[in-house]
């Protein structure tokens, strides 16, 4: 075994897989914001693995060590860093093993490559450090966005596709020590690398499947919305040939009215004239219904957020110019409005009655944007996306939903919060 009587070494490789393990799982992780405490439990968690592994291999040697730093240094490190994640168990336990899995194959392959090499303890050295770099690099810049998108819309199943990397690794961990170490029994190597395969195709049907859960949720949302917005146009036309029965009817006795009034003005009874009109009046007040725009898709969106606006004690002011062409599919459109609406009431939802606000523009030239402004409670912070990062897993859907159809339409969005004002402005 290379390099295995040299403690320095192997307490310097085990201390930059730990922390290298640990860098690729806050890559793809959202971690809590008690800095100094999170500081401490990393702290504790170095000196006790670094302490531990130095003593171990010292007095019952590498092999040993290795075939108990499962429940030694592994556990602990997935405790600790499951201390400082804002996720659920199930979900960590998926990504923590799915990262200590990774770092094996890792560090086992820098091994190899420097051994290939005729590779001293200085080569193996610089050798690993950069690959673990490269690695927390590549998953923080292109897997991070798309695995919390997914993370936080599916909050269920986890538990299951968290035995999954469980398995392999403890599997993976079998292999390479039993019956002897991997650089003794070269077979073992190749189980080990075939194992890799298929661990890769069952890591890539995973994504497949919770990428189409994910596209199936978001669509799910869209489509509730949608049912939600086809209710309110069918409620609305029923309410508009209501009232608009009763302008017939209306218009029909104002002939007796008339005939009324005539025979009122030949007795010159001037008074009779004014309480008769009065009555009248006060008989047939129309309540005329809500017009915002004349698509009747994004009517009905805007006439049922904001009547629910209106319900919740929100102080609403509209600066609404929205043209009859309308610059995208409406349908869309509203989804986007709805999705905003939403996240601005339940905001005002939180503060006290007289506080509430909400305030609606929107213009169409030079360009089509509307705008969405309403009062907050709390601390808000964003990703690098922009995205205001949502508190509970589950949330912020409605968010990334916005995001998504500026994607598709090439339009551009900005989140805002200034402490105690929320911004959101789409601009198309």
């Amino acid at each position: 075994m290379i390099f295995d009587n040299n403690t320095a070494y192997q307490t310097y490789r085990i201390l930059v897989a730990i922390f290298g393990t640990l860098g690729m799982l806050t890559s793809t992780t959202l971690i809590k914001k008690s800095y100094k405490r999170n500081l401490l439990l990393f702290g504790g968690y170095a000196v006790y693995a670094i302490v531990f592994s130095f003593i171990f291999i010292r007095f019952e040697g590498f092999l040993f060590f290795l075939r108990g730093a499962v429940f030694t240094i592994s556990l602990p490190g997935v405790i600790v860093s499951y201390l400082i994640a804002d996720t659920s168990l199930a979900r960590h336990v998926f990504c923590a093993l799915s990262q200590l899995l990774l770092s094996l194959y890792l560090i086992i392959s820098v091994t190899i490559l420097n051994i290939f090499w005729g590779g001293t303890v200085s080569s193996g050295a610089i050798l690993l450090l950069p690959t673990y770099l490269i690695v927390i690099f590549l998953e923080f810049f292109f897997l991070r966005k798309p695995f919390l998108k997914i993370a936080d819309t599916i909050t269920k199943g986890w538990g299951i596709l968290s035995s999954i990397p469980s398995s392999f690794f403890i599997l993976s961990m079998a292999v390479i020590l039993y019956p002897a170490h991997y650089t003794q029994n070269p077979s073992s190597l190749l189980l080990f690398y075939l194992l890799c395969v298929v661990i890769l195709i069952i890591y890539y049907a995973i994504f497949q499947y919770l990428w189409t859960q994910y596209k199936y949720r978001i669509e799910e949302q869209n489509r509730e919305i949608l049912d939600l917005q086809i209710q309110n146009i069918r409620n609305h036309a029923k309410e508009t040939k209501r009232k608009a029965e009763e302008v017939r009817k209306i218009s029909q006795d104002m002939h007796h009215m008339l005939s009324a009034i005539a025979i009122f003005a030949r007795e010159g009874n001037a008074e009779a004239i004014l309480a008769y009109v009065a009555e009248a009046s006060a008989k047939n007040d129309i309540a005329c219904p809500a017009r915002y725009c004349s698509d009747p898709i994004l009517n009905a969106t805007l006439t049922t957020y904001l009547n629910r606006a209106k319900n919740s004690d929100i102080t609403t002011e509209l600066y609404l110019a929205i043209p009859e062409s309308l610059p995208v599919d409406s349908a869309e459109l509203s989804i986007c409005f709805a999705n905003a609406l939403e996240n601005a009431i339940k905001a005002n939802e939180k503060l006290p009655k007289n506080e509430r606000k909400m305030i609606v523009k929107c213009i169409h030239k030079p360009t089509f944007m509307f705008e969405i402004e309403n009062p907050y409670t709390g601390r808000i912070s964003f990703d690098k996306n922009g995205l205001p990062q949502a508190l509970k897993t589950g949330h912020g859907i409605g968010t990334r939903s916005i995001m998504a159809f500026c994607e598709r339409h090439n339009a551009f969005f900005t989140f805002t919060a200034d402490g105690s004002w929320f911004k959101l402005v789409v601009t198309l």
